[in-house]
């Protein structure tokens, strides 16, 4: 009679959990709360990076404060959101000043993302894929809701 009571509470306490799991992750979803990339501490990552007006073949990053071995990526800018990548260079954990990110095309929208990037999966491959993101292990970092990113003007 006792192992049938713990059983039974077990089995209620599991069946709750999964409930709150799945109720949980719906509410995030209808409030557009999902988060999908990296979260990190605002204290933990910084990015400064500021317009360059003329900038094509390379984006200069003023300072870079990474939790971990991380990426900075450079997207056109699609709309407001990160389009197709241009740029790449892996930057170690903690603080690093004065980069330069060579672009692989040169660049004529007006404006790029750079943004920061979790290395996440085999140290030292970028592995991030856009049409696979929940699959990509090099998702982007979060603060209170943010991508640790930054729009730069490159237009002259």
């Amino acid at each position: 009679m006792r192992r049938s009571a713990i059983y039974g509470a077990a089995a209620l306490v599991t069946a709750l959990a999964v409930w709150l799991t799945l109720w949980t992750f719906s509410q995030a979803r209808a409030n557009d709360f999902m988060m999908v990339g990296v979260v990190v501490a605002g204290e933990n990552v910084a990015l400064a990076v500021e317009d360059q007006p003329g900038a094509a073949d390379s984006i200069a990053v003023s300072r870079v404060l990474a939790p971990d071995d991380s990426w900075l990526v450079v997207h056109l800018d699609d709309d407001g959101m990160p389009g197709k990548r241009v740029g790449l260079l892996r930057v170690e954990e903690g603080e690093s000043v004065d980069l330069v990110v060579p672009l692989d095309e040169r660049v004529t929208s007006p404006d790029v993302i750079v943004a920061l990037h979790a290395d996440r999966g085999q140290r030292g491959t970028f592995e991030f894929d856009m049409d696979a993101f929940m699959r990509s292990p090099d998702k982007p970092y979060f603060v209170d809701f943010e991508e640790v990113a930054a729009v730069v003007a490159v237009a002259q």
